[in-house]
């Protein structure tokens, strides 16, 4: 089979694959009684956290699952990595599965190839990444569009390997660009469980001032 076949096979089975992924993870949550469950958060958590490494590898899993299926919004597993191990715990946790999920959408982007990313995220996306690391900044550059705030970090993952990057450059400098907002969400997430309201308020507000702050260095540093 041709390069530009196998390719275009790929590109037709994924949407399948991800729905099977998704399925059986339901089946699995539905066998194992977790929707029954839900009626009653805390004790979901705490059955999870009794789970030991079951519990801690479903943790990196769900991390995983939702930068490979990047329509899944990360805020939702990181902040549930928060509430069900804590702050330390569950940071530790997402950031292994994030970086596993990153490095298999980095080998899955340069498997499919540039017309597959085009057509699934469209021009402006690479572009950006293309951009960033031609410039005078180089991989600084990129490190910065994955710090932002709101950027489509699991596309970038995508598009790394396509815009030239090296994979342990692009698993040092997306990591890094990653884990404030990561840290920030797993917060949230551990500040919910304890009902610590006030300490949240003050963690959304210095989440939110960071992130404008960052918003206005990047337009005087990089400017559009």
């Amino acid at each position: 089979m041709s390069d530009r076949g196998w390719r275009s096979r790929l590109h037709t089975l994924a949407p399948f694959a991800a729905g099977v992924v998704l399925l059986l993870l339901a089946a699995a949550a539905w066998k194992l009684g977790w929707f029954e469950r839900l009626r009653d958060v805390d004790a979901l958590a705490e059955e999870l956290r009794q789970e030991g490494w079951k519990g801690a590898l479903l943790c990196i899993a769900a991390q995983f699952v939702q930068v490979v299926i990047f329509m899944i919004p990360g805020e939702i597993t990181q902040v549930a990595a928060g509430y069900v191990f804590g702050l330390w715990v569950g940071f530790f946790y997402s950031v292994v599965g994030i970086m596993a999920g990153s490095a298999c959408a980095y080998g899955l982007g340069k498997a499919l190839g540039r017309p597959t990313f085009l057509k699934i995220f469209g021009e402006e996306a690479l572009q950006r990444m293309v951009a960033a690391v031609n410039s005078e900044r180089g991989v600084w550059g990129l490190f910065l569009l994955f710090l932002a705030p709101g950027a489509p970090k699991d596309a970038m993952s995508y598009g790394s390997g396509l815009a030239g990057v090296g994979l342990g450059r692009f698993l040092l400098v997306s990591g890094l660009g990653r884990l404030p907002a990561l840290f920030f969400s797993t917060l949230f997430g551990a500040q919910a469980f304890e009902r610590d309201w006030r300490s949240l308020l003050w963690t959304a507000l210095v989440a939110g001032a960071a992130g404008l702050a960052f918003w206005l260095v990047r337009r005087r540093i990089m400017p559009s």
